[in-house]
């Protein structure tokens, strides 16, 4: 009787430490307008100043690649500049700045400088995608766009989400993650670790790789909301 106790007891308090924790929602609706948590942007705010983005935004640029794009119900057109800080630069992967445009407003809704260089999406997501981000439908007018950064040395790959909404674009994510499941829309979801540990091979190879014992973390879509955990 004491040992069945015993498991019974053992098998509940797993339960509540092994299984992730209820999602919250990485950012909130109000009165029609999409609203960050401050909790949910863990890295970059320092170099995107407003006096630093207007320095940058005026100084010679290369745009990497340039999309249009539109909100479902095809009201709201936009296009997404990849940018970096030389008119000479010519790679073709890799970028150091985001600008969003609205067609319809004809103004810029959305800049940011990356806190590291940005690049596909394929580098982080191991995914056959020759594109510099993820656009996930949230509704017929609003939608989150994923941008990634390199890795570099223990530092995790960056990760942004910006969601789109009329004529507004906020940020709700920036945080580092290195990959770990991806599932495409319509069942948008990454799991992700933010640490990396440095392992040396048989042949004396070395390389990072996911944490295995620090905390995993989880971004999913849930209607027209991304929700987060973690465990």
């Amino acid at each position: 009787m004491k040992n069945s106790m015993l498991v019974l007891c053992l098998s509940l308090v797993c339960l509540v430490s092994c299984k992730p924790q209820e999602g919250e929602s990485i950012f909130s609706y109000q009165n029609g307008q999409v609203f960050a948590k401050e909790k949910f942007i863990k890295i970059g705010n320092d170099l995107n100043t407003q006096g630093w983005l207007d320095t940058c935004w005026a100084m010679p640029k290369y745009i990497v690649s340039s999309a249009d794009i539109c909100s479902e119900n095809e009201e709201y057109d936009y296009q997404v500049q990849c940018i970096n800080f030389s008119p000479t630069e010519s790679s073709e992967t890799d970028y150091e700045f985001i600008a969003i445009k609205s067609y319809n407003s004809g103004n810029f809704i959305f800049k940011r400088i990356g806190y590291g260089t940005l690049t596909k999406i394929k580098n982080s997501f191991n995914i056959n995608a020759n594109a510099n981000f993820l656009q996930v439908p949230l509704n017929e007018e609003t939608f989150a766009l994923i941008f990634t950064g390199l890795q570099y040395m223990e530092e995790p790959n960056e990760l942004m989400i910006v969601v789109v909404k009329k004529d507004t674009a906020t940020l709700v994510y920036d945080g580092r993650a290195k990959v770990l499941n991806y599932s495409p829309y319509p069942n948008f979801s990454i799991e992700f670790v933010e640490t990396l540990d440095w392992i040396v091979y048989e042949d004396n190879s070395s390389d990072f790789v996911p944490c295995s014992d620090c905390p995993k973390h989880r971004i999913w879509q849930e209607g027209n909301m991304l929700k987060y955990t973690t465990w």
